[in-house]
């Protein structure tokens, strides 16, 4: 009788590792499966939100799926206040994605158009990278392309970010992880 209630145990914990082993496998795949799925359903415009003066609204929103800010050193050893994005943005309630990187540029990655921003105007925030309002000049993409139309770019809702401090040496680069969503406006017609 132990024989076989030992048989029985044996087949169960086999099976169960067998069970485990499989999610172990699937996990991974999930994991990156997720990070290709829309950023969410709605954005919200946070009150305080930068925006264009004038007739504008809202084409789009995304949010930094993986991003960083990259400060240098400058000669005198100290981290230069300017820095150099490099993220990756996810459109809410759709699929797309969009590269955000130095210039500050932002190119989508379904049909190649791209936006160069300037700064237009800072909103600091305490413990945070500022909120920005930016304008927009197309760099490639015709009429139908994703950000054709798109004049003005703020960034809200910010996280992380800010140049480190301390002592450095000089051309020495550093990346700090930041969190952020991008408004893509367009005039109204």
């Amino acid at each position: 009788m132990w024989a076989i209630g030992g048989k029985r145990r044996i087949r169960a914990a086999l099976a169960l590792a067998g069970v485990g082993a499989l999610a172990a496998l699937i996990a991974p795949a999930t994991a990156q499966a997720t990070d290709h799925r829309p950023a969410g359903h709605r954005f919200t415009l946070p009150p305080g939100t930068p925006a264009p003066d004038g007739d504008y609204r809202v084409l789009s929103a995304y949010r930094v799926v993986r991003g960083v800010q990259i400060y240098t050193c400058d000669p005198a050893g100290t981290w230069n206040p300017a820095s150099t994005p490099e993220a990756t943005l996810a459109r809410y309630g759709r699929h797309g994605r969009i590269h955000h990187y130095g210039g500050p540029r932002w190119t989508s990655k379904r049909d190649g158009s791209t936006l160069l921003g300037a700064v237009a105007k800072r909103v600091p925030k305490d413990g945070t990278i500022p909120w920005l309002l930016l304008t927009a000049t197309r760099e490639s993409g015709g009429p139908g392309t994703e950000l054709y139309a798109v004049t003005h770019i703020s960034r809200v809702n910010t996280s992380g970010g800010l140049a480190p401090t301390g002592a450095c040496t000089p051309g020495e680069k550093r990346a700090v992880r930041y969190g952020a969503d991008y408004v893509f406006w367009v005039p109204k017609s």
